[in-house]
C-alpha cells in the first residue's frame, strides 16, 4: 500500500512539473482569478479571505471532476473535518476532534439547505443529507468555528450552508444518469422556465443501491441497501421567494445495533427518513436601510425497525426467571416532530464606518408523534408483577440493572421514546446584534452578541469578536474569538429509560464552547494561496453518557473537554490545466471523566478521531474537452480509548481503525458543452478502510467499508 501511494503522489508531481510552463494563453485572467464570494460569513458577499471568519468555499463542479459524489464526501475532503459511520450506518462528522463518544446521534455542526437549517429536535443529528448528491450543488460554504451569533444553536464547530443550483437561482436545464458497483444506480435533474414576472426553478433526484459487504468474522453480509428520493421548487419574482424540498430516504440496518448481522432473518429492518421543508422570504430596501424577513416550516418523520440480538440469545435470558420467551430482541420507532420559524433582519446605511446588522426571530419546535415498541420490554411488562418480587442476578434486565427501564414502566412510559410522548415541545426568541467597523483601510474588527431564551431551559448569550489586518495585498493576519451553544436534543432531555437505549436528564443543560483561532493568508500571485490557522476550543456542560461500566447509563454534563490544533490549505490554480487543494489538520483533544461511585478520574484522548489529516485533490485539465481529477486521504490510526474496562473487553476486538491512504481517480471527457461523461474509481488501490468502533465491536480493526469500486455518470445540460 505505501509503494502504491507514493507512485500516485509521484504521478501528481511529475505532471504538475511537466506542465508548469504552459503558454501565457492558458494562463487565467484577472476576473477569474478573484476570489470566491461567500454569503455565509457576515452574510454579505466579500472576498472570504478578508473577512473575520475561517471560511472555505467549495465550487461543486471542480469537487465532481475529482469525483467527489455527495455532500458527506464533500465535507470530509475539508480541513480539521473527519466524516465516519457507526454501526448502524448513521453519517457522524466530526470537526476538529469533537465528538462525544457515547452519544454518537446529535452533531456539533449547523447544516443550512439553501439557508434552510435542517438539523432536528428530536435527535440532532444531520446525517439524512449527507447522501445529496453534488451533481444538484453549486456550491459549499463551510464556516468553521462557532459561528451561533447569527445562527444560533447548533451552530457549535461548523456551519455549513449548501448552495444548490435551484437555491442559486441558476438558470440551468440538465438532467444526469449514473452507475456504478453494488447496483447503484442514479437519475435526476434541474428545470428552469419563466412564468410572467415569476422564475421557476426545480429540481429531482432518485438514486438507490443494493449494497452488502462481506463480513468475514460472521461469515455473512451488512445490509447497506437504499433508496433516497429528492424534489426541489423555487419561485423568485423580485425579492419574493417562495422554497421548499421533500426527501425520503430508505436504508438498510448495516451491521446491526450491537454488531449481529441479521439476528433475526424473519423480521424486515430498516431506518425511513422523511423530511420536508417550506421558506417564505422577502427582501426589500427603504432609504438605505436593507430588510429581510423569512418563514419556514419543515416535517420529519422517523420510522425505524431494527434488530438487536437473536431469538437464541434471549431465550436463555429470560428462562432463568421463568418467562417462555420465543421472539429476538428487536424495537421500532416512529416519531414525527415539526419546526417553525420566523425571522426578521434589517441592515442599516453605513454610519461611521460601522456595518451593522440586527434581527429577531421565534422558533417552535413540536413532537407530533411519538411510538416505541420493544420486544424484550414488551416480554417483561407482561410477567412484571413476578419479576418484581425476584431480583435474580442471572436475569441480564433486572431492576438493579436496568432502573430507567423500571422508571418508565411505573410512569406508564414504555410505549413513548421521550417522556411526554407527542406533547414535547420547545420555544425560542431570539434577538442579535452584529457590527463590522472598518477602522482604516487595512484593519476590520467585528463584534456579535446574540441572545437566545428556550421555553425548557431558560437563556443563552452567545458572542463573537474577531480582528482582520492587511499587511498588504499578499498577507492578511486574523485573530478571532467566538462562543456558541448547542441546545440539548429532546433525546438528550427526555428520553425514557428503555432497555439498550440511555434515559434524559430534563434539567441538563445546553453544551457551550469558547474558541480562539488565529490564521494567516498569504497570496504571493494569483495562482497561488497559502493559509495556516491555529485554534484553541474548550467545550463546557459537555453532554455525554456514563462511561463506566457499573453506573446506570443516562444524558449528563460533563464539565470540561479540549481541542487545539492546525489546520493548513494550499491552492494552486491556473486558468485551464491545473487546479491543486491540498490540506494538513493536526489535532490534539482530550478531556477528563470524573471519579464515580468509587472509580479514579480517568484523564483520556477523545477517542475514534485521527490526530493528523491529510487530504489533497489535483484536476489536470490537457484540453478542454478531458480532465483527470485525483483524489488523496490520508488519516492516522484512529486514538484509543483509555477506560480500563474497554480495553479489557478489547482484548479480542481492537475497535481503532488503521492509519489508511485513500486514492480515487476519476476521468471526465466532453462530449461537447453541453454534455459530458465521467468515470470514476473509488478507492483505486483496494485499502482496507476501517470506522472506529469504540466499544460498539464488530470486528477486528473497526467498521468494514467499501473496497475499490466504480461509478459512471452522464450529464446533458439544455
Amino acid at each position: 500500500m505505501r509503494k502504491s501511494w507514493v507512485i500516485a503522489m509521484g504521478i501528481v508531481v511529475f505532471t504538475l512539473t511537466l506542465h508548469a510552463n504552459e503558454s501565457v494563453e492558458q494562463m487565467e485572467d484577472f476576473q477569474s482569478l478573484l476570489s470566491e464570494v461567500s454569503e455565509i460569513a457576515t452574510k454579505k458577499s466579500l472576498n472570504v479571505d478578508y473577512l473575520p471568519s475561517v471560511v472555505t468555499v467549495v465550487d461543486a463542479q471542480t469537487f465532481v471532476d475529482g469525483g467527489i459524489q455527495n455532500l458527506g464526501e464533500a465535507l470530509g475532503m475539508l480541513p480539521g473535518i473527519q466524516v465516519q459511520i457507526n454501526q448502524m450506518g448513521y453519517t457522524m462528522t466530526t470537526v476538529r476532534g469533537f465528538k462525544n463518544p457515547n452519544a454518537y446521534l446529535s452533531d456539533k455542526i449547523k447544516i443550512l439547505i439553501d439557508g434552510v437549517a435542517i438539523n432536528n429536535a428530536v435527535s440532532g443529528t444531520t446525517s439524512f443529507y449527507m447522501d445529496f448528491p453534488m451533481q444538484l450543488i453549486e456550491k459549499i460554504e463551510v464556516l468553521r468555528g462557532p459561528a451561533s451569533t447569527v445562527y444560533g444553536a447548533g451552530a457549535f464547530y461548523a456551519t455549513v450552508n449548501v448552495i444548490t443550483k435551484l437555491g442559486n437561482a441558476k438558470k440551468e436545464n440538465q438532467v444526469f444518469v449514473g452507475a456504478g458497483s453494488y447496483g447503484y444506480r442514479t437519475v435526476g435533474g434541474n428545470l428552469f422556465a419563466n412564468a410572467g414576472d415569476w422564475k421557476i426553478f426545480s429540481d429531482g433526484y432518485y438514486q438507490t443501491n443494493t449494497k452488502e459487504l462481506y463480513f468475514e468474522p460472521q461469515d455473512g453480509y451488512t445490509d447497506e441497501g437504499m433508496r433516497d428520493l429528492s424534489l426541489g421548487f423555487k419561485a423568485q419574482n423580485g425579492g419574493l421567494e417562495f422554497l421548499a424540498r421533500f426527501k425520503r430516504s430508505v436504508y438498510g440496518n448495516f451491521y446491526s445495533f450491537e454488531g449481529e448481522l441479521d439476528p433475526i432473518p424473519q423480521k424486515g429492518e430498516e431506518h425511513i427518513n422523511t423530511y420536508f421543508f417550506t421558506q417564505l422570504a422577502y427582501k426589500h430596501s427603504y432609504n438605505d436601510y436593507e430588510f429581510e424577513t423569512k418563514a419556514n416550516f419543515s416535517h420529519r418523520e422517523l420510522d425505524t425497525s431494527a434488530n438487536i440480538y437473536s431469538i437464541g440469545s434471549q431465550i436463555g435470558k429470560f428462562s432463568s426467571v421463568g418467562i417462555d420467551m420465543q421472539d429476538g430482541f428487536f424495537y421500532y420507532e416512529k416519531s414525527a416532530e415539526q419546526n417553525y420559524a420566523i425571522e426578521s433582519s434589517v441592515r442599516l446605511p453605513e454610519i461611521a464606518s460601522n456595518d451593522i446588522s440586527l434581527g429577531v426571530g421565534l422558533q417552535y419546535a413540536a413532537v407530533r408523534k411519538d411510538e416505541f415498541f420493544s420486544s424484550v420490554e414488551d416480554a417483561i411488562v407482561s410477567s412484571a408483577d413476578p419479576l418484581a418480587l425476584r431480583d435474580d442476578p442471572s436475569f441480564r434486565y433486572r431492576l438493579n440493572k436496568e432502573p430507567a427501564f423500571w422508571t418508565s414502566y411505573e410512569n406508564g412510559e414504555v410505549g413513548h421514546l421521550l417522556d411526554g410522548g407527542n406533547s414535547v415541545t420547545r420555544t425560542n426568541v431570539y434577538a442579535y446584534a452584529q457590527d463590522l467597523i472598518s477602522v482604516s483601510d487595512a484593519v476590520d474588527v467585528i463584534l456579535g452578541l446574540r441572545l437566545d431564551n428556550y421555553s425548557d431551559f431558560g437563556s443563552q448569550l452567545s458572542k463573537r469578536a474577531g480582528i482582520v489586518y492587511r499587511a498588504n495585498d499578499e498577507l492578511i493576519f486574523k485573530v478571532l474569538y467566538g462562543s456558541a451553544f448547542r441546545a440539548p436534543t429532546f433525546m438528550e432531555a427526555y428520553q425514557n429509560g428503555h432497555i439498550n437505549f440511555r434515559a434524559g436528564d430534563e434539567n441538563i443543560k445546553p453544551e457551550e464552547t469558547n474558541t480562539y483561532e488565529a490564521v494567516v493568508i498569504y497570496s504571493p500571485n494569483f495562482y497561488n494561496r497559502f493559509s495556516l490557522n491555529v485554534f484553541y476550543s474548550e467545550l463546557t456542560n459537555v453532554i455525554d453518557l456514563e462511561e463506566f461500566q457499573d453506573t446506570n447509563p443516562g444524558y449528563q454534563n460533563f464539565d470540561r473537554r479540549l481541542s487545539r490544533g492546525v489546520e493548513f490549505e494550499y491552492n494552486y490554480k491556473t486558468k485551464l490545466a491545473h487546479n491543486f487543494y491540498f490540506n494538513a489538520t493536526y489535532i490534539d483533544a482530550g478531556y477528563t471523566i470524573p471519579a464515580e461511585d468509587g472509580q479514579p478520574a480517568v484523564n483520556v484522548s477523545m477517542p475514534d478521531i485521527s490526530d493528523v489529516m491529510l487530504k489533497a485533490m489535483y484536476i489536470y485539465t490537457p484540453i478542454k474537452a478531458l480532465s483527470f481529477g485525483t483524489t488523496w486521504r490520508y488519516f492516522a490510526q484512529t486514538t484509543s480509548t483509555e477506560l480500563e474496562w474497554v480495553l479489557e473487553e478489547a482484548d479480542e476486538y481492537d475497535a481503532t481503525a488503521k492509519a489508511v491512504h485513500i486514492f480515487d481517480e476519476t476521468v471526465t471527457y466532453r462530449l461537447s458543452p453541453s454534455s459530458e461523461i465521467r468515470a470514476t474509481v473509488k478507492n483505486l488501490f483496494d485499502a482496507d478502510v476501517r470506522m472506529p468502533a469504540y466499544y460498539y465491536y464488530t470486528a477486528d480493526g473497526g467498521i468494514q467499508r467499501e473496497g475499490r469500486n466504480y461509478f459512471v455518470s452522464y450529464v446533458h445540460r439544455f
